[in-house]
């Protein structure tokens, strides 16, 4: 958060956390694809039990889309649950197999 690389943001209801999302900016440098050398992660997101199904998700989510517009960012990248995996298709995210990673 210091660096300005996290964006974080909670909703809460009488005085109670519950919900969060955040959103990771990654210098990627352009690409065919995407001429843009930033782009961005959405991470931590969650929404307690008691609190699902009541748009809490969907507030967080479109508020960090619009904060990455805000920036110039076009690209947004995500892992997800099952349970999630309809809210973001509704916002526009498609699967993707073309990750790869080496430990």
């Amino acid at each position: 958060m210091d660096r300005g690389i996290y964006i974080g943001w909670l909703m809460e209801r009488d005085g109670q956390v519950v919900g969060g999302l955040g959103l990771t900016l990654l210098e990627w440098g352009p690409s065919k694809q995407d001429s843009q050398s930033w782009r961005a992660r959405v991470v931590n997101a969650f929404t307690v039990p008691t609190a699902r199904r009541q748009g809490i998700a969907r507030r967080l989510l479109q508020e960090a889309m619009q904060e990455a517009q805000r920036r110039g960012i076009g690209t947004l990248g995500l892992a997800t649950s099952e349970m999630a995996r309809s809210l973001y298709q509704e916002a526009g995210f498609v699967a993707y197999t073309s990750e790869m990673l080496k430990r």
